[in-house]
């Protein structure tokens, strides 16, 4: 199982909301909680967009261009 809150959150809305079960509610209230927690804080991995090898002798420039909307 690689998503055991996943499996948490999909039991309580199969038993809880549809089912009526008002413990499976309650699971998954604070299932969705902690989600929404680790969403907020941030903790997930970031991924690297783009990996390149500088060889000698080039150079990298990051700029941001200004919003141009009205």
């Amino acid at each position: 199982m690689a998503d055991p809150l996943g499996y948490l959150r999909k039991q309580a809305v199969t038993r809880g909301l549809l089912g009526g079960s008002r413990g499976w509610l309650l699971i998954g209230g604070a299932a969705w909680a902690l989600r929404l927690l680790r969403r907020a804080a941030g903790t997930r991995s970031l991924r690297p967009v783009l990996t390149h090898e500088l060889s000698p002798g080039e150079s990298l420039v990051i700029s941001h261009l200004p919003d141009e909307s009205p």
